[in-house]
């Protein structure tokens, strides 16, 4: 059963593979320079993807290559802008570096915590940081829509669902905290099936900013099944917050009555409510750490409890991320990573870097309610992200891997409000599948 259902994954992947890499094809096709872009997205998403599932080497030549690919990218576009006739405005502001900000931070705090390092591994630390700065650069100036970037992120996931299907080892034994519904719990060519769940929730997420229903649909087959066979319960429950925020606000506009002289003034507050539930959720997050016991949610509980001793208070500067390695090499910390998105940027980078993800996630809901749906999309997205780091590290901005490419969405969200709001309020291209678009 469990063979016949990764091939069936697979086979139902191709179908919806080929139909948004045509929309896909067609949409840039009504564009032009969008070229540039595309290659450097795909360099982020698929090439992180492959990173993750080690289906290309690791390590820093790797990332190397990365980090030149993202520079051609960079440069091609630059030239396209500023080439004869192009008639584009582009505006590199600060905002869309945030997600670098924040690797930037914790490179820092960790090479003053740590200053016995050696250099070769510091300059590895700072190829992440170095990759975020040319993904802000590539998304101010990339005429590239969010859609077009969904669309990416749907085919990469699909297409690593279907090379699924050649990989020996792709289900892991059921342990004492939960059991997959085949038997097995799916992680697919991923070291955990929680890998493989987050990218099939942010596949689902995408897919319902599509405008095709029927692409929707077929997409969601494979997807849904994926997330089913891979019984991680954290991704599911941050989905299940993610659509039910979308819903919500989707249907808080169809409620409305409010005139368009007062939606602008709505969407204000349909924001403001979002970066409250939001920052709650932080908050949350460090209830939920200080106050656990050693077995609390499958013993993640006894991994915050030694990081919080580990720390000993030392909140706002952090320890820096590679003294976490070096404190479970001498047995003070166990085996595994913090498994708390929260932890793992105040033991790397202090609250500052705590701070700093908090004010990217406000800014990018903020600038996108210029629009109704764009600002549905970056709340469910957002809300998803948050509840997913109460239990799982979903980015470590301190490494090139197939989780770097979370934050391209909301960088490429942040820098479209800022571009052209006015644009983005007539179009209204981020929508919900039309049968529950807002009127």
């Amino acid at each position: 059963m469990k063979e016949f259902l990764v091939v069936f994954i697979a086979c139902a992947s191709v179908p919806p593979l080929i139909m948004n890499l045509k929309a896909l094809r067609r949409s840039l096709g009504r564009r032009q320079g969008d070229g540039a872009g595309v290659f450097g997205v795909v360099v982020l998403v698929l090439g992180g993807l492959l990173y993750e599932a080690r289906l290309v080497p690791t390590g820093q030549p790797t990332q190397l290559v990365v980090l030149g690919l993202l520079l051609v990218s960079v440069v091609l576009l630059a030239t396209a802008s500023s080439g004869l006739g192009s008639g584009r405005k582009f505006h590199v502001g600060g905002a869309a570096f945030l997600p670098a900000a924040v690797a930037g931070v914790m490179f820092l705090i960790n090479a003053l915590m740590n200053d016995e390092l050696p250099l070769e591994q510091s300059l590895g630390r700072l190829l992440a940081v170095a990759i975020l700065v040319l993904a802000g650069l590539g998304a101010s100036i990339s005429p590239i829509s969010i859609e077009d970037i969904c669309r990416i992120i749907v085919s990469s996931v699909l297409f690593i669902l279907i090379v699924t299907a050649f990989r020996p080892e792709v289900w892991r034994a059921c342990d004492i905290f939960k059991c997959g519904p085949f038997g097995a719990i799916y992680t697919g060519p991923f070291s955990s099936e929680n890998a493989l769940a987050i990218f099939a929730c942010v596949g689902i997420l995408c897919v319902l900013a599509s405008r095709s229903v029927s692409i929707a649909f077929w997409t969601l087959i494979p997807l849904a099944l994926t997330l089913y066979a891979t019984e991680s319960r954290t991704s599911q429950a941050a989905l299940t917050g993610a659509i039910a925020t979308w819903f919500s606000l989707v249907l808080w506009k169809k409620m409305s009555v409010a005139g368009r002289s007062k939606l602008s003034g709505q969407l204000r507050f349909q924001a403001g409510v979002v970066i409250v539930i939001v920052a709650g959720l932080f908050a949350s997050s460090f209830y939920l750490i200080l106050t656990a016991e050693p077995s609390s949610f499958s013993n993640r509980g006894n991994i915050w409890i030694r990081a919080l001793d580990a720390l000993d208070g030392d909140w706002w500067r952090g320890l820096g991320l590679d003294r976490w390695s070096y404190l479970q090499s001498i047995g003070i910390l166990p085996l595994l990573f913090p498994h708390s998105q929260y932890l793992l940027l105040l033991f790397g980078g202090g609250v500052a870097a705590v701070a700093v993800l908090l004010v990217f996630f406000g800014s990018v809901i903020r600038r996108s309610a210029a629009s109704s749906s764009s600002l549905t999309f970056a709340s469910a997205y957002i809300v998803f992200l948050s509840i997913l780091g109460l239990t799982e590290v979903y980015w470590n901005p301190m490494a090139f891997d197939g989780h770097t490419f979370l934050v391209l969405p909301l960088i490429f969200l942040m820098v479209a409000g800022r571009r052209d709001a006015a644009e983005v309020t007539s179009q209204d291209k981020y929508k919900i599948i039309p049968a529950l678009r807002a009127g």
